[in-house]
């Protein structure tokens, strides 16, 4: 029996690094973060959809600078009863916890801090005890429901069928635009600007959106950016070379759409 029980202490090791190789939690019973190792065909948005957390809080929990992951790849999956925060200069937890309606002690805890020492750049986990409206989280404005619901239609009308981050990055043109003075300052402004968007023109804004629209439109509001801040994108299959748009500085392309300020 002895030396059954040394057998198997032995083999516990290899045991747990089985499961983390194959993206199963050690401890699937719970709810608490696990260790995910990205597979041949995976996307931060599938992997999302596994662990019931968005393709921006997976970013924002990894630090990464974009959606981009390769096989092999260890990614820290964070507790789908929280959210993360990324730490700005001049942060405080008492100021973070005042924005989600927490105390600075309930962050404290979450993150299994010593001290209410932080640094920009640091990721912060926040309980789901958060009052914060939807789009606060890494955003400057508060955002209302029927933002969220225009913002949805336009994502479905648009980009439908395109990489997830694509889908985020039109909606995140709408918030750009909101910002910047030469457009409208509201998302039903910029949505509804004459010729602004095809969608709208051609009545496909109106066909209900389906969940994947909306959870592209809630990552947009939060602050999740894949197209580095354009203001502009098409289909350069669909536009030809003499339109103007081409005078634009092109940022990125993500799927059929090309990015641009």
């Amino acid at each position: 029996m002895a030396i059954f029980k040394v057998f198997l202490s032995l083999l516990r090791p290899f045991f747990l690094a089985s499961l983390l190789l194959f993206g199963i939690p050690a401890f699937a019973g719970t709810a608490a973060a696990a260790t995910y190792t990205v597979q041949p065909g995976d996307t931060l948005y599938l992997i999302g959809q596994r662990y019931g957390i968005s393709a921006w809080e997976l970013q924002q929990a990894n630090g990464l600078s974009s959606t981009w992951i390769y096989p092999g790849q260890t990614l820290w999956v964070p507790d789908s009863g929280s959210s993360t925060y990324v730490v700005k200069a001049g942060d405080t937890l008492y100021l973070i916890g005042q924005r989600y309606g927490l105390s600075y002690q309930q962050i404290m805890a979450a993150n299994n801090l010593t001290s209410d020492i932080i640094y920009p750049g640091q990721i912060l986990r926040i309980p789901t005890n958060s009052n914060q409206p939807v789009a606060s989280r890494g955003t400057s404005s508060n955002y209302t429901a029927s933002d969220l619901d225009l913002l949805a239609h336009l994502v479905y009308g648009e980009a439908r069928g395109e990489p997830y981050a694509g889908q985020v990055a039109v909606a995140a043109v709408v918030i750009n635009r909101t910002k910047d003075g030469r457009f409208p300052s509201t998302i039903a402004g910029v949505i509804y600007d004459p010729d602004a968007f095809t969608c709208v023109n051609d009545g496909q804004f109106y066909l209900a959106p389906d969940a994947t629209a909306y959870q592209a439109a809630r990552d947009a509001l939060r602050g999740y950016d894949p197209s580095g801040g354009a203001l502009y994108f098409w289909n350069p299959a669909k536009v030809p070379a003499s339109s103007w748009v081409w005078t634009r500085t092109i940022i990125t392309q993500i799927g059929n759409h090309v990015f641009a300020r």
